[in-house]
């Protein structure tokens, strides 16, 4: 937390400084607030089918994450966003990795993700365009990315296209810290791997269109293609051949094409309700099929307090190299027993609130300088086919100042 906050003040007293800069009134006039979005959540989950050991064992896992968003215009038609997410996780089954130690390092693990997004407004176009730069940092891997994106309106607002486009590069530290990344008894064998590295390359379509005053409607896609280690160097498989009682680590195909497709429709059936519905079809060079539905309905209790229940459906074909605990045979060439990618089936459920009167929720200094502008507050029951099950509560608290 306390790196977040340092992070955090020194863009704002950067920008800040870039605000100073001369300026017309006219332009001083029209810069809209600064804003700082704060997220807190906790997930739980429990299950039998680790990959880290084999697709047999103990799934439990608890990660705590914060993230703090900031997003200051420093221009009439430009703003930048700051995002920091810290996310802190103990998990039993990473403790697996290497099972003979009371307590290795992998049991826990601290992530840092850092996202920085500048967006140019230009409002005689109806249009806006932007770039966007991030990194990934944990103790046993790292990733850089960077993106961009346009998005424009028709004149009257009722149809927009945007298209982005991004690189990412993510890379494990295999040659640095083998003993923590490959299964203990593996270790000393040399490089496991042919690369440490792993490349995505995504390029995606989203177009909007109001249909009628109470119909809302949009259609995306993406192709996401990457190439590298896209196995995890510490998931183990076991084989039902005799001769072979010792794990091997995961083995997939190095190239992979995936294909989201999604369709998205808000009906107002009411002024006091709202129906968000969300239908996703995915499939990929694995063999994986999968079909999504989600469905929200926040009920506005009053003009600034809403209340939404929420559920989500999912079913998938697991991927052509998928097969349980001790399955696989030792004459295929790829293999994996992580349930992630088997054949499955979970739902979702929860509900929320949000709280975002007009004049604020309160102010922290007079002169209203600084205010608490909303509140929101999501719990979520996760559970599927094959045993795992999890909760997660989420905060999200929006300032301006």
């Amino acid at each position: 937390m306390r790196l977040q906050l340092i992070t955090i003040f020194c863009f704002l007293y950067f920008f800040t400084q870039a605000q100073e800069k001369p300026v017309t009134t006219k332009e001083k006039k029209v810069l809209n607030k600064s804003e700082v979005d704060f997220l807190l959540s906790y997930y739980h989950q429990e299950g039998n089918n680790s990959a880290v050991t084999g697709g047999s064992g103990t799934e439990k896992l608890s990660d705590y994450v914060s993230s703090i968003i900031v997003t200051v215009p420093t221009k009439p038609k430009r703003e930048f966003t700051l995002e920091h997410t810290m996310s802190y996780y103990t998990s039993a089954s990473s403790d697996n990795i290497n099972p003979t130690t009371i307590s290795s390092a992998s049991s826990d693990n601290l992530v840092h993700k850092v996202n920085l997004t500048e967006v140019y407004k230009d409002t005689a176009r109806n249009s806006q365009a932007g770039f966007k730069l991030g990194g990934t940092h944990q103790n046993n891997f790292g990733g850089f990315s960077l993106g961009t994106f346009y998005s424009k309106q028709s004149e009257n607002k009722n149809r927009e296209f945007k298209v982005q486009a991004s690189y990412t590069l993510d890379k494990w530290a295999l040659y640095y810290h083998i003993s923590k990344l490959y299964p203990y008894e593996l270790k000393g064998q040399g490089r496991l791997v042919s690369t440490d590295k792993r490349y995505s390359y995504n390029l995606s379509f989203a177009y909007k269109q109001i249909l009628t005053p109470r119909i809302q409607t949009q259609l995306a896609g993406e192709l996401i293609y990457q190439y590298g280690l896209l196995s995890t160097p510490f998931h183990r498989v076991y084989f039902k051949d005799p001769q072979q009682t010792m794990a091997k680590l995961e083995k997939l195909p190095g190239h992979r094409l995936r294909v989201p497709l999604t369709f998205r429709l808000n009906y107002y059936a009411f002024d006091w309700l709202l129906v968000r519905s969300m239908y996703r079809y995915y499939t990929d060079t694995y063999g994986l099929e999968a079909h999504t539905v989600n469905l929200e309905l926040p009920f506005k209790i009053t003009n600034f307090f809403s209340l939404y229940p929420f559920t989500n459906y999912h079913t998938q074909t697991a991927i052509r190299y998928f097969k349980g605990y001790k399955k696989h045979v030792l004459t295929e060439k790829f293999y994996t027993s992580d349930y992630d990618l088997s054949t499955l089936w979970s739902i979702e459920y929860g509900g929320g609130f949000y709280y975002s009167p007009v004049n604020n929720i309160f102010y922290f200094k007079k002169g209203r300088n600084f205010a608490l502008k909303k509140w929101e507050m999501r719990y979520a029951y996760y559970k599927r086919s094959t045993g795992l099950h999890a909760s997660i509560i989420t905060t999200h608290f929006g300032f301006i100042f």
